[in-house]
């Protein structure tokens, strides 16, 4: 008897060999598009142009809405959590992803719009006692100058050394002429720089050398080894055996010559550190509703919401900022975020409003307290690493 080669009984024949999925490598099915492993649809080579601008249409349409949906739900206190909980997780962005996003504009927005220069991370120089301190800046127009600092201290280091050549002239090439000359030509060509260095050095003008502050650890250096020499130059010259100090001194310099990479830096790490309190904040609120039986991932989530909400609020507010200043009216928007997260924490965990607002004032008050340890913390890190 005979038998079909295309006969099931028939052990023997040889199977018709199936076509490889493009994506996995792997067997596709006989008949269907869709790879069963992989779930990628068959490829011939050939992606016509209805179909690859209809697909990224649909992903674009398909992430707005998600986008939108949670952006303006996020403005009514807990929505978003309750309904992430309740099972509405494929209606929302996943929370991580949506965090980094609205983290990624917010410090893209800080950092292209803020040009009040009063919020900044920096260095900054006290005219008072001529030193650089790691810290914040209230000072109006205190980037614009730190930034420029190090082209003045070169200035008027190199004005320093005409004078001082001029000085070792012979006796008889140093007249009044001269001298009047060697000053108009001096301030021609650094009259602007030195008058803007010694705006900031005022009464300490006699006082030829920079303080490199870090806590109570305090380096001075003369402005001239300043410019003259490497950091690890002036590590040997000033004898610096400590880690502190030879950090400091490294460190020091380099944000002085470029101070705006130092607050690159800190922003690029500022989404970490607020990760980070975001997962340090949920251990304290899973504390407060202990009775509660929540799982930790519950007062996660809910954080990390608050967080998202919050971020994108500020992002609106620096482009506000960038056209009409809001000046004084940000402490009302700070204090607006935080009584917002009164109302998420009384929505959510359903608690009568005494026990709701005093957990809410000591979650704040320890929040603050964390922000700021982890604030210092990630400057410590970024101004040793960076």
């Amino acid at each position: 008897m005979n038998l079909s080669p295309v006969d099931p009984n028939n052990n023997t024949a040889a199977e018709e060999p199936r076509e490889l999925c493009s994506n996995c490598g792997k067997k596709m099915a006989k008949k269907g598009k869709f790879c069963p492993h992989c779930g990628q649809k068959r490829f011939e080579g050939r992606i016509p142009l209805k179909a690859l601008t209809g697909k990224f249409f649909y992903k674009l349409t398909n992430l707005d809405s998600k986008l939108l949906r949670m952006m303006w739900r996020l403005l009514i206190p807990g929505q978003v959590t309750l309904d992430y909980f309740a099972g509405k997780i494929k209606q929302y962005p996943h929370p991580f992803q949506f965090f980094f996003v609205v983290m990624f504009f917010f410090l893209l927005a800080y950092n292209k719009l803020n040009t009040t220069g009063n919020a900044g991370i920096n260095f900054n120089f006290s005219a008072e006692n001529n030193d650089i301190n790691l810290g914040s800046s209230n000072k109006t127009n205190g980037p614009a100058k730190q930034s420029d600092f190090y082209f003045l201290l070169e200035r008027y280091v190199f004005v320093n050394q005409i004078k001082e050549g001029f000085d070792s002239l012979p006796p008889r090439l140093q007249t009044p002429v001269v001298n009047e000359s060697l000053n108009i030509i001096l301030e021609k060509t650094n009259g602007h720089w030195t008058r803007q260095l010694d705006s900031l050095f005022k009464e300490e003008k006699s006082r030829d050398s920079l303080g490199l502050n870090f806590g109570t650890r305090v380096i001075r250096i003369a402005y001239k080894d300043i410019v003259e020499y490497s950091p690890d130059e002036l590590v040997e010259r000033y004898k610096v055996k400590d880690w502190l100090g030879k950090t400091l001194i490294r460190q020091g310099i380099r944000s002085l010559q470029s101070p705006k990479d130092l607050i690159a830096a800190y922003i690029g790490s500022f989404s970490w550190t607020i990760l980070a309190l975001i997962i340090i904040m949920a251990g304290t609120m899973h504390l407060f509703y202990w009775p509660q039986k929540r799982y930790y991932v519950e007062h996660f989530i809910l954080l990390m919401h608050w967080h998202s909400g919050a971020l994108l609020v500020l992002t609106l507010m620096l482009i506000w900022n960038y056209f009409l200043p809001l000046g004084a009216y940000w402490g009302f928007i700070i204090m607006g975020v935080f009584v917002f997260l009164l109302f998420t924490m009384k929505r959510f965990y359903r608690q009568n409003w005494f026990w709701t607002t005093f957990k809410w004032f000591w979650f704040s008050f320890f929040y603050l307290i964390g922000f700021t340890i982890l604030f210092v913390v990630g400057l410590l890190v970024v101004f040793t690493f960076f």
